[in-house]
């Protein structure tokens, strides 16, 4: 959130609408040049925010190349640079926590031992002990639930059987959460990029709402949130067509 923000401000608004994701991969290089969004980001990162803000930039510093500025800003803000021709040491994110991984996610199947859990925590812990589920409510989902039953037994604090669900609420720290605040407070307010979304989004809808509609959008950028939303209850609508918005966060 800090670094959208920061960026959006420290460069003209329309710099920086011209900055947002590219399709690309490491087979389409570019090394940045004058004149682009990609060479005004790495020169601000290169030359201001890593004395600022140097936990943005692991491994890197003012000594660091500019190729290997402008492939962390490809590898961990969502392709906002496409990968540089140039040698660069950077080949991967190295941001702890910047994206969430669905790899060992499980959804507790009917029957199972989580299930059980998770239903007996819906229907009866909720209303006994409502203190074990801070920011839970007898109207949150089953998939909260789930997440809820998980973190516990991550921090060893309770001993269940529940896998983290193939959902998630993004984080301060993700590289989700960046988008979604950016596209919550400041896109949709953008009159050049607000008509990307859908009408149903607006600057009052909640932050749940916008990660779901990136989800739709970009499946690989932001996971499914687990809060039940408006936008995924109504993911077929011909209004969520994201045809027209790839160039837009």
């Amino acid at each position: 959130m800090a670094y959208r923000f920061a960026l959006l401000w420290a460069v003209a608004v329309d710099v920086a609408m011209a900055g947002q994701p590219q399709e690309g991969s490491d087979d389409l290089c570019h090394d940045a040049v004058l004149g682009e969004a990609c060479y005004n980001d790495t020169i601000w990162a290169k030359g201001y925010a890593i004395n600022t803000r140097p936990q943005w930039y692991p491994g890197l510093s003012n000594e660091s190349s500019f190729a290997d500025f402008q492939a962390h800003l490809h590898y961990c803000y969502w392709d906002r640079c496409p990968m540089p021709c140039a040698n660069t040491s950077q080949h991967r994110c190295e941001m702890v926590d910047r994206f969430w991984s669905n790899e060992t996610c499980q959804d507790a199947a009917e029957g199972s031992k989580c299930h059980m859990q998770v239903t007996w925590a819906m229907e009866h812990g909720i209303h006994q002990h409502p203190e074990w589920y801070p920011s839970l409510t007898e109207h949150s989902s089953f998939r909260e639930f789930q997440a809820r039953l998980f973190q516990g037994q991550q921090t060893s604090s309770e001993k269940n059987d529940c896998h983290e669900p193939c959902c998630h609420d993004t984080l301060p720290s993700e590289s989700c959460h960046d988008d979604t605040y950016w596209a919550m407070m400041y896109g949709i307010n953008i009159p050049e990029v607000s008509n990307a979304y859908p009408p149903s989004l607006t600057n009052q809808s909640d932050f749940s709402e916008f990660q779901a509609y990136l989800h739709l959008c970009y499946p690989g950028r932001c996971p499914e949130p687990c809060t039940p939303t408006e936008i995924m209850a109504s993911a077929g609508d011909a209004g969520l067509d994201c045809q027209d918005t790839h160039n837009f966060v």
